[in-house]
């Protein structure tokens, strides 16, 4: 195993690339519907790490400290003492344009940029996705999708848990896509669609998977209306994009991985809604870059786990 993606020869592509922001169609069959959410309510809780603690070991077994079938979790400071990661690389072939590099590991403390994390579970099994970005000692910014294994460093981490109390989240591999993704579903206490969003035991966030291909902020405004969510922020929430198309530049084709997405939405419920999402990528190249999102610019390259609050 490396020390890091910048001491290996990363994959290069053996198809032709296209510009960021061009939707990738997969080789497996679609799925529908291409927007799985579901409204719970949620409770805020704030999750210290001391140095060596096992990240995965402590995410996961939140789920049972606090009785709860799901959670979304965003990072708030710290550092990593160990990391073992891999990132976004290039895939065999034009019809399965996007993979995995090999696993990579650092083994010395490193700052927290951003993180965030879903939680829920994989075979009835307690299971975590997390993507991060870190600075390192020599300066240089790197980030991932982490790999069990992954330690608090000497200053602990402090992490925000949203804890869902109707929402079950379970990973499963997509037929579409060929990869694992997070899901929400309904669980037995969950709100009945019927009942009114307004009403006094209603939730107040959603959870939502998106399937590749659909626009970012459209899914996030599409979430709010289907939920009855005039304004809302948007936290805690991971996925891919088919590189990333900022207001001000961009990352490459086929995909990048969000290490955060935040933003909020007002007036939804109006014809002139507006949004605005803001987050930092991972690339194919383990390159990070950040900034305000681009409207109707960034499709879903695998699957985006979405955390929508209500404000209003």
């Amino acid at each position: 195993m490396s020390n890091g993606a910048e001491t290996t020869a990363l994959q290069q592509p053996t198809f032709p690339l296209k510009a960021p922001g061009t939707a990738v169609v997969h080789a497996g069959p679609r799925q529908n519907p291409r927007i799985v959410s579901v409204r719970s309510r949620c409770t805020e809780h704030v999750l210290e790490l001391q140095e060596g603690a096992d990240l995965f070991s402590a995410l996961e077994a939140s789920l049972t400290d606090f009785v709860v079938p799901g959670i979304m979790a965003e990072f708030v400071s710290g550092q990593f003492g160990h990391i073992d990661y891999v990132h976004p690389a290039y895939g065999p072939d034009a019809e399965h344009p996007m993979s995995f590099t090999e696993a990579f590991a650092v083994d010395s403390p490193t700052k927290l940029r951003h993180a965030s994390a879903t939680i829920g579970f994989r075979e009835g099994t307690p299971f975590c996705h997390v993507h991060a970005s870190w600075t390192g000692a020599d300066g240089q910014t790197k980030g991932g999708h982490l790999l069990s294994g992954t330690l608090a460093g000497p200053a602990g981490l402090t992490i925000r848990l949203f804890t869902l109390h109707d929402a079950k989240l379970i990973s499963e591999v997509d037929p579409e896509t060929g990869f694992s993704a997070f899901a929400p579903t309904p669980t037995d206490r969950a709100v009945r669609k019927s009942e009114p969003p307004e009403s006094s035991g209603s939730p107040d966030a959603v959870v939502a998977r998106v399937r590749p291909g659909e626009i970012l902020d459209e899914a996030v405004l599409a979430v709010c209306r289907t939920a009855g969510f005039d304004s809302a922020e948007v936290v805690a929430s991971l996925g891919s994009t088919t590189g990333a198309v900022f207001t001000d530049g961009t990352a490459p084709w086929p995909a990048v991985e969000f290490t955060h997405l935040s933003g909020a939405v007002t007036g939804a419920r109006n014809s002139t809604p507006r949004i605005a999402l803001s987050g930092e990528v991972v690339d194919v190249a383990g390159e990070v870059s950040s900034g305000t999102l681009k409207p109707q610019a960034n499709p879903v390259a695998v699957t985006f786990e979405l955390f929508v609050r209500r404000t209003d």
